[in-house]
């Protein structure tokens, strides 16, 4: 990249937001999962600069230098997800959205808050609840992760049981476009179509502001928690208990011994589900009941208000087993309810073949549908090895495909599973969307609609699809 371009950038934003050391560019080549340094010279993952603009303006700004001189961009949130989302491809400027943090207003008579799409969700959570307001679901990652960011992955967590995915709830974006326009888009915009900014990780363009749908604080919250035996009366409870609570998560055996060598403890190698409920004292008690009942008629062992607060306590944290380290790698797919069994048994038949202890969760986002988190612990420190076992994530995935499920998310590692999440019409509409508002391709390149290298040669989903099985392969020789 050319250094007028830092300079310009520099006047736009101020020297004190802008950074083009090694070190702090360094700093923004990876996201939680760190890329194998065998892959480092296949993508240029090192920013050229990093941008903190403060407000859509100069963001605008920035956004028509880069389209001017045709330079990647590439948006970045917390960074809190670890498929190479918010990792450069081909160099350019990294947007680091941190500053874009200001809750702009709040309507508790229409239950609605705008706020910049910088902002905490957590910190939006505590702002609501001292107005007597709250969220309606939010992300596992929420002390971190920002509003912006859970609407460019699709938004899916806590909560969407009840409530739906994050663009259900969201009344209105303000984006700018990749040419550097301010718009604002909803569900009645004749200009940008609002669903091309849901799961599609700024390829459109940049989310500067969400206008989201809130409601009253719940008056009511009750934890349960139980032992389940097996893979069946797991999934046989998930479908039972699913229309009843505001969160629904299973925890299987495995990753519950991951969890007791954290805290000093033993769960006598069950399956753990956990049930949270809230809302209105009328409507907890209620489903309480219902929930009673059933485990009663199931004879099922209550795993007692302690840990049940524990685990629930750990809600933001669904990867803290990668403290026992050194590196946690995982699999992440949705997958149809009825299909849960299946894809929970082959999953353990994989951890036989692989000799990799995987440790599963099992998150309910609605009554047809499951995201499953499936983590094992290996040493990036190795970087042969390391490679080898980022193979068994693909493997992980293949399973939850191979029984009607979805990528959950993109970024570069699933760009080869893009057909699995939308159908060729919607795919054709998206290619026609983003010729439309990125004509010169600079928004977050190399990833999405397909993995393309810093040289621009696009990686066949064949060739992955290859490398995935010699990996498998090579697993047995280790």
């Amino acid at each position: 990249m050319e250094k007028n371009i830092n300079s310009q950038l520099s006047k736009i934003v101020g020297e004190e937001d802008i950074a083009t050391d090694a070190f702090e560019r360094m700093l923004y080549s990876h996201d939680i999962a760190p890329l194998p340094s065998l892959l480092s010279s296949v993508f240029k993952t090192i920013p050229d600069a990093i941008a903190r603009p403060e407000s859509s303006q100069e963001l605008a700004q920035i956004m028509r230098l880069a389209s001017q001189h045709e330079v990647p961009v590439v948006p970045r949130a917390a960074a809190s997800w670890a498929l190479g989302g918010v990792i450069p491809t081909k160099g350019g400027i990294v947007l680091d959205l941190v500053k874009l943090n200001r809750i702009i207003a709040l309507s508790v008579d229409e239950s609605w808050v705008e706020v910049e799409a910088g902002v905490i969700f957590k910190n939006l959570m505590t702002y609501l609840s001292d107005k007597g307001m709250a969220v309606l679901s939010c992300p596992t990652s929420a002390p971190s992760s920002t509003i912006g960011g859970w609407v460019s992955t699709g938004g899916n967590g806590l909560g969407s049981l009840k409530y739906g995915p994050i663009r259900e709830q969201v009344m209105e974006l303000e984006i700018v476009t990749p040419t550097g326009e301010i718009r604002r888009v909803s569900r009645d915009s004749t200009g940008p179509n609002i669903d091309w900014f849901f799961g599609t990780e700024g390829q459109f363009g940049v989310i500067t502001k969400v206008k989201l749908k809130i409601r009253k604080k719940p008056e009511k919250q009750i934890v349960r928690g139980l032992y389940t035996t097996g893979h069946k009366e797991l999934a046989q409870l998930v479908a039972e208990l699913k229309g009843l609570p505001y969160v629904l998560i299973a925890l299987d055996s495995d990753l519950m011994s991951f969890k007791d060598k954290l805290h000093d403890r033993k769960t006598k190698g069950k399956n753990l589900l956990l049930a949270v409920f809230e809302g209105t004292e009328k409507d907890v008690d209620s489903a309480v009941s219902a929930f009673d009942g059933i485990v009663q008629k199931r004879g099922l062992q209550d795993i007692g208000e302690h840990l049940a607060m524990e685990e629930w306590e750990e809600r933001y944290q669904p990867m803290r087993v990668g403290k026992l380290g050194p590196t946690l790698l995982s699999g992440e797919f949705s997958v149809p309810i009825d299909q849960l069994q299946p894809v929970l048994d082959k999953i353990k038949v994989l951890q036989k073949k692989s000799g990799m202890k995987i440790g599963v969760e099992v998150q309910v986002i609605s009554q047809k549908s499951a995201l499953v988190l499936a983590m094992y612990l290996t040493d990036e420190r190795k970087p042969i090895r390391y490679l080898i076992h980022m193979g068994l994530v693909a493997d992980i995935n293949n399973i939850g495909f191979s029984h009607g499920g979805q990528p959950y998310g993109m970024g570069i590692w699933n760009s080869f599973s893009l057909k699995k999440l939308y159908s060729r019409e919607q795919i054709k509409k998206l290619k026609r969307a983003k010729k439309e508002l990125d004509p010169k391709g600079i928004m977050n390149p190399g990833k999405f609609f397909k993995a393309e290298t810093q040289f621009g040669i696009s990686i066949p989903p064949i060739l992955f699809d290859t490398s995935m099985k010699a990996l498998s392969v090579a697993r047995r020789f280790l």
